[in-house]
């Protein structure tokens, strides 16, 4: 699902791929893809390509650093 959108000033998402934060100046080339009912951005299709290939690893990358412990079954929220 490539669709183009524009950030709003309230608004600047960070690409999970590359870290990077979009501005409106990134407008042009922004894209996003949705996944288990979550929408991440990106600065570029190549990133968009990657996080595709790649979704549950990226995922899980987020988790961790949101506090979710992985065990059987799901995660648990907490400090690590």
């Amino acid at each position: 699902m490539a669709e183009k959108v524009e950030p709003t000033q309230t608004f600047n998402p960070v690409d999970p791929v590359c870290g990077k934060r979009m501005t409106a100046r990134h407008s042009n080339s922004l894209r996003v893809s949705e996944y288990k009912k979550r929408r991440y951005y990106f600065c570029s299709e190549g990133c968009q390509h990657t996080f595709d290939s790649q979704t549950e690893h990226f995922r899980l990358r987020e988790l961790a650093r949101a506090g979710g412990l992985m065990r059987r079954g799901g995660a648990r929220w907490g400090l690590a």
